[in-house]
């Protein structure tokens, strides 16, 4: 009896793994930006879930009132191209499939860049889109949304897409776009001084640009800074904050603009 009953709870087990394993699979999220009308911003579209994919297909969706589409680039996985994202079906959909050219299974860190959709704001100021990821706009005989592992089981999972979001602004006196990627940089007060404090890590040296604004959209701090590899850390000085609210803070780097939100109380 003993035996038996230790069977029944590792079967158990064994379902309940296979379970959480299904449940979950590769899905994409999708940076959400902000871009000046009239000039050219490019998204990140991320991996999540990535693991041991071999192959897979999705669609993008915009609002072509807002944006224009316009090219892809700075491609992250094995043999994808250009040739391999087409947008010529319609105006506000973009058709990505990607097979492995070795055949093999292939796995990626969450967060890693799949491509970049580079897009024309063509919308008025206050305009507005999301950008969707799914099965939208097919052409018939194409299928869906799809994404097959080592096991050929298409662990598509829509759940787990993250949704982008791009706005279009006014200029603001500054050429800058302010591209939200809140996981680039850290910004929180100096537990020692009445400063703030930026901190944030780097793979290459040089000079960046920080920038403040306070909540009307008026620039109260913006200097350039020298950025060394590996975790750099700058203080903006406490009379660029000197009044209470809300405060933009911009890190501008080679590879785009973060930003980040801190609150003087």
């Amino acid at each position: 009896m003993i035996y038996r009953f230790s069977i029944l709870i590792l079967g158990a087990l064994l379902t309940l793994f296979s379970f959480n394993l299904t449940a979950q699979g590769f899905s994409v999220s999708i940076d959400s930006v902000e871009v000046q009308v009239g000039q050219d911003v490019c998204v990140p579209v991320r991996a999540k879930g990535f693991i041991d994919i071999v192959s897979f297909q999705f669609s993008l969706t915009w609002n072509s009132q807002v944006l224009k589409f316009k090219k892809t680039q700075n491609y992250g996985l094995p043999g994808l191209t250009a040739l391999d994202i087409n947008g010529t079906y319609s105006n506000n959909h973009l058709f990505v499939g990607w097979a492995n050219p070795s055949g093999e299974c292939f796995s990626i860190e969450d967060g890693k860049i799949l491509f970049e959709a580079c897009f024309s704001a063509v919308g008025s100021v206050g305009s507005s889109t999301n950008i969707t990821a799914g099965s939208t706009g097919f052409p018939p005989g194409n299928g869906g949304a799809e994404a097959y592992n080592c096991f050929s089981q298409n662990v598509w999972f829509p759940a787990g897409n993250d949704t982008g979001f791009v706005k279009i602004v006014a200029f603001s006196g500054t050429s800058h776009l302010f591209q939200k990627e809140a996981s680039a940089f850290q910004v929180s007060p100096n537990p020692t001084q009445s400063s703030a404090q930026v901190i944030f890590t780097s793979t290459e040296s040089g000079n960046d640009l920080l920038l403040v604004t306070d909540a009307l959209g008026r620039i109260v701090f913006e200097q350039k800074i020298p950025v060394n590899i590996g975790e750099n850390r700058f203080e903006i000085p406490d009379n660029a904050m000197n009044a209470k609210g809300m405060y933009q803070v911009s890190l501008q780097t080679k590879k785009g603009v973060s930003c980040q939100m801190l609150s003087v109380q």
